[in-house]
């Protein structure tokens, strides 16, 4: 690393004295700040570099790689074809950990990868499965969501009542208009209640409420916006939005 440093200073200087051309000399500089990160193989221009700094950035680029893999999140990411036969074990046994850990939330059952589950896991992640299915069946909202092959004969019921019910009040309510500001509370906590959605984008990313404020959702919580429904009451809470309806909160930013 301080070989690193010294080149880039060393090319600063030159760019300061006007040695050469000074352009080039700052993007050589830049150039090699971003190859020894190691994050961007595809932007470092390896002609531009010594082959010492070569050597430099191939060992940045191959512990990047190797610290991609390790977490167990991304594994198109992960080039395999430069882990060693240790390194292939522990990536392996990483990737097995991160869905299992997926699965086990019972929400995403399309990015869980039955395959890798032992024997044991199984029954646990169809049991959260389960469970999770229940509780969207429960609230009515979202028919197309809820696997009726997974509820009891009695669930079902349930599941066919909260529907109906939701329907039902949906007609009820009809358009839902804007309040009078003074209808809604801002405590000292900085929340501010008399919210509601107006709509939310398809992966969740957005949300407009009906005072027409833009709300940037964090991309963790995306799961859980994109399947809120107009009409659902929010309460807006330094930077979060608070679902009162089924008590889920989520971060966001307002960008409108």
């Amino acid at each position: 690393m301080a070989h690193a440093f010294a080149s880039l200073l060393a090319f600063l200087r030159l760019a300061a004295l006007g040695v050469g051309h000074s352009q080039t000399d700052l993007q050589r500089a830049e150039n090699l700040v971003t190859c020894l990160q190691g994050r961007f193989p595809t932007l470092c221009r390896t002609e531009w570099l010594s082959p010492a700094d070569k050597q430099k950035a191939a060992q940045a680029e191959r512990r990047e790689n190797l610290n991609t893999c390790l977490s167990g999140k991304f594994p198109m990411l992960c080039n395999r074809g430069e882990l060693s036969a240790e390194e292939e074990t522990q990536v392996a046994a990483a990737e097995k950990r991160e869905n299992l850990s997926t699965c086990l939330t019972g929400r995403f059952t399309v990015l869980c990868n039955k395959q890798m589950l032992s024997g044991t896991e199984l029954p646990r992640v169809a049991e959260a499965e389960r469970v999770e299915n229940l509780r969207t069946c429960l609230t009515g909202r979202f028919p197309s969501l809820c696997d009726h092959s997974l509820l009891s004969t009695g669930q079902e019921e349930q599941a066919r009542d909260a529907e109906r019910h939701t329907s039902k009040l949906i007609k009820q309510q009809g358009p839902r208009t804007l309040p009078p500001r003074a209808g809604r509370r801002s405590g000292s906590s900085g929340c501010e209640s008399g919210h509601w959605v107006d709509s939310v984008s398809d992966d969740g990313e957005i949300v407009k409420l009906e005072d027409g404020s833009m709300w940037e959702v964090d991309g963790a919580d995306t799961p859980d916006s994109s399947l809120w429904l107009p009409t659902t009451d929010i309460v807006v809470c330094d930077g979060r939005l608070i679902n009162t309806e089924d008590n889920e909160k989520v971060s966001a930013t307002q960008i409108r």
